[in-house]
């Protein structure tokens, strides 16, 4: 298929995917009372997470059937105010006792991501990134990277950026990924995007030094997505719950993962 109609194609969907969101309210909810703006006083978003009854496949696409229960996130947004982001991205997360699932979509017209060394600065190319906080305090939070090649940063964090410079990078969160790429990486012909899913083992998390339970029904967690792009000699990036300044630790404005029961 030409590549600008992958582009166009990929990107229109995203966009639909955004429409549907803001218009029915089906797909996330915003804490009640209150707009989204960037600023931390404003609301989070909200994403109910349904339990699988089986785990998706992990190819690199979000095909299997079993992604068509999960809720989708609106398109990601501009990072700091909330408004339209300069790349388009959305997410699908499922869960059961084992993982939590998470896919993405990635509109991309130049897919950058040389980095093939596990733990490598992959923010500095292009990503797919998670931050999670399990007990929702600030604080003992966690954050995962996987680039459009399938290498993997991880690392958590005592506290806000604590320890400097990239928090315990020992730390290893045994996660499953699968990677597809609708483009060639690191060449100069357009690309359409990439997909990126990830499989995280609960037994990853640790608070205090001690394991942390699968959620139950009806627990909450915070946790925020990104998409980092790289264009030319510049980064840009998108974010799910917006953060109202240029820094992406901001805990406060993690969005809300909802556990819920299975629908299937």
């Amino acid at each position: 298929m030409n590549a600008s109609i992958m582009s166009f194609t990929r990107c229109a969907f995203l966009l639909l995917v955004g429409w549907v969101a803001a218009c029915t309210g089906d797909v996330e909810r915003l804490t009640p009372g209150r707009k989204q703006t960037g600023s931390s006083k404003d609301a989070v978003p909200t994403l109910a997470v349904v339990q699988t009854k089986r785990p998706p496949s992990l190819d690199g696409s979000l095909d299997d059937p079993i992604w068509s229960f999960a809720n989708t996130t609106r398109a990601f947004v501009e990072t700091r105010k909330g408004g339209i982001a300069p790349i388009q991205a959305s997410a699908k997360l499922l869960w059961d006792r084992r993982y939590l699932y998470v896919g993405v979509d990635v509109h991309d017209a130049l897919l950058r991501a040389s980095h093939t060394e596990r733990d490598a600065h992959l923010w500095e190319q292009d990503c797919v990134e998670l931050m999670i906080d399990p007990d929702g305090d600030g604080k003992n939070y966690f954050e995962i990277q996987v680039s459009p090649r399938g290498v993997v940063f991880d690392t958590r964090y005592d506290t806000r950026r604590v320890p400097q410079p990239f928090g315990h990078t020992d730390w290893d969160s045994h996660i499953r990924v699968g990677v597809s790429q609708d483009g060639t990486l690191d060449d100069k012909e357009a690309d359409a995007g990439y997909t990126v899913e990830i499989a995280i083992p609960w037994q990853a998390f640790s608070l205090g030094g001690k394991p942390v339970a699968p959620p139950a029904i009806g627990d909450e967690w915070r946790a925020n997505l990104y998409v980092m792009d790289l264009i030319e000699d510049r980064q840009q990036a998108a974010a799910w719950s917006s953060l109202g300044i240029g820094d992406f630790h901001v805990p406060r404005r993690f969005g809300i993962l909802a556990f819920e029961g299975p629908t299937h």
